[in-house]
C-alpha cells in the first residue's frame, strides 16, 4: 500500500471516528435527559 493511501485512510478513519464520537455524545445526551425524563414522570 502507498504511503499516500494509507495516508488518506487514516485521515477519512480518524474524521469517521470524530464524528461518531461527537453523534454518541449528542445521543447520549438526549439519552439521558429522556430517562431522566422518564423517571421523572413515572
Amino acid at each position: 500500500m502507498p504511503q499516500s493511501q494509507i495516508r488518506s485512510y487514516s485521515h477519512t478513519y480518524i474524521g469517521v471516528t470524530y464524528r461518531c464520537q461527537r453523534i454518541k455524545r449528542g445521543l447520549t445526551r438526549t439519552h439521558i435527559s429522556k430517562s431522566y425524563v422518564m423517571t421523572y414522570v413515572s
